[in-house]
C-alpha cells in the first residue's frame, strides 16, 4: 500500500473552470453557494488551508470518474458526503465558497436539508476555530440564500452566523462538559456520614424523591435516569445526570450547605460569598440565563468576556473547596477548542 498526504498548500494547478462555475445538467441538482465573507476583505491564505484540511480529515476527496485523479487544485477541493451527494469547497479574495451537488438516479431529488445544514455547521464552527486559533480575530458573516443550508435551525435563511453565535455555542458548551463535571464531582463527594456513597443516599432519599403525595422532587424523566429499575435496588449512573437533576439532588440530598440567602436565590456578590451551595447556585442560575432563557442564542463578546470570567471563578473557588484540580485547565482548553457540530445544536 502506497502511503501519500494531501497537503493543501502545495497544490499548484488551479481549479479547472467546469468545477467552480459548472454547466446546468439534468442529472445534477445544486444548491447556490453559501458564502463566508470575511469583513474588511482580507482572508489569510493559511485559514483556508486549514479548512481545507479539516475537511479532508472529515470526508473523502472526490476522485475523477475517468482517471480517479483526486479532485483538488489550488483554492478548491471536492469531497464524497454520501454515495449521492458532494461538497464543493472553493476560494476567491475574501470569501469562501461551498456548495452541495445531488446526483439525480430515478428521479429529481434537491440536495438533502439536514446534510446542507450538518456541513454549514461543520464548515462555520471550523472557520470560527481557525481563526481564533491563529489569532487573527476576523470576523465573518454567512450568506446562504437557500433554505436547505439552515433547514433545521428555523431561522432566516438569510441570516448570518456571527461571532456572537459562536460566543453562545461555545459557553453552552463549556457550562454543560466542565460545569456539569463539577457538579457531579460535588454530588459524588458530598454525601452524609450515614451512607457509603451517592448511590445509596439516592436509594435511601427514595420515598423523598418520587413521593406522589404533594409534589415530588423529580420529573417523570428524572425518575426514571435516577431509578432506572422502579422494582430494584439500582440507581442509574451520575454522568448520565444534567444540570438540572444534578441541582436537585445536590440540594436535597447531598451535605452541601445552602448559600446565605437560600437556595433558588441569586447568591451575594457584595462581598462575593464563595461556599459550595452558593457556587452550584451560580451555575443553576448561568445554565438558566445562558441556555435556557436565550431568544436569539447570541452573546456579545463583551457579555461572553463576563460571563466566561465568572464561570472560571465558580471553578476555582469549586476546586478549593473539594481540594482537586482541573476544571478551570478544562474551561480554558474549551476556550480556542474545536466545537462539535453535535454539541453546539
Amino acid at each position: 500500500v502506497e502511503d501519500y498526504f494531501l497537503t493543501p498548500c502545495m497544490l499548484r494547478q488551479e481549479s479547472p473552470t467546469a468545477i467552480i462555475s459548472p454547466k446546468e445538467d439534468l442529472h445534477i441538482v445544486r444548491t447556490p453557494d453559501m458564502r463566508c465573507i470575511f469583513t474588511g476583505k482580507y482572508l489569510p491564505t493559511p485559514i483556508f488551508h486549514r479548512l481545507l484540511a479539516a475537511c479532508v480529515a472529515r470526508w473523502p476527496v472526490a476522485k475523477r470518474k475517468e482517471t480517479s485523479e483526486n479532485l483538488m487544485f489550488c483554492g478548491c477541493c471536492v469531497f464524497d458526503l454520501d454515495l449521492f451527494h458532494r461538497l464543493t469547497v472553493y476560494v476567491k479574495s475574501h470569501v469562501v465558497f461551498a456548495r452541495v451537488t445531488r446526483m439525480v438516479i430515478d428521479e429529481v431529488k434537491s440536495p438533502d436539508p439536514k446534510l446542507c445544514s450538518r456541513v454549514r455547521r461543520f464548515i462555520t464552527l471550523n472557520l470560527s476555530k481557525i481563526t481564533s486559533y491563529l489569532g487573527q480575530n476576523l470576523q465573518y458573516e454567512l450568506q446562504a440564500s437557500y433554505q436547505t443550508w439552515l433547514a433545521d435551525e428555523g431561522h432566516d435563511p438569510d441570516a448570518p452566523i456571527t461571532r456572537e453565535h459562536m460566543n453562545h455555542a461555545r459557553l453552552c458548551v463549556a457550562i454543560v462538559t466542565v460545569c456539569g463535571n463539577a457538579m457531579r464531582d460535588v454530588l459524588s463527594t458530598q454525601v452524609p456520614s450515614q451512607h457509603t456513597d451517592i448511590h445509596q443516599a439516592i436509594l435511601a432519599n427514595k420515598g423523598k424523591l418520587t413521593s406522589r403525595q404533594g409534589r415530588p422532587l423529580l420529573n417523570c424523566d428524572q425518575t426514571h435516569l435516577v431509578f432506572p429499575d422502579p422494582q430494584g435496588m439500582t440507581t442509574g449512573k451520575v454522568d448520565q445526570f444534567d444540570l438540572s437533576l444534578l441541582y436537585t439532588l445536590i440540594r436535597n440530598i447531598s451535605t452541601v450547605p445552602a448559600p446565605v440567602r437560600g437556595w433558588g436565590n441569586e447568591p451575594n456578590d457584595q462581598p462575593r460569598e464563595n461556599t459550595l451551595g452558593a457556587n452550584v447556585e451560580r451555575i443553576r442560575l448561568y445554565r438558566n440565563h445562558i441556555i435556557g432563557h436565550s431568544m436569539d442564542g447570541k452573546i456579545s463578546q463583551h457579555d461572553f468576556d463576563d460571563y466566561w470570567n465568572k464561570i472560571d471563578a465558580v471553578l476555582g473557588d469549586i476546586e478549593q473547596a473539594l481540594g482537586r484540580q482541573g476544571y478551570r485547565a478544562q474551561l480554558e482548553k474549551q476556550k480556542t477548542q474545536v466545537i462539535s457540530i453535535y454539541e453546539a445544536c
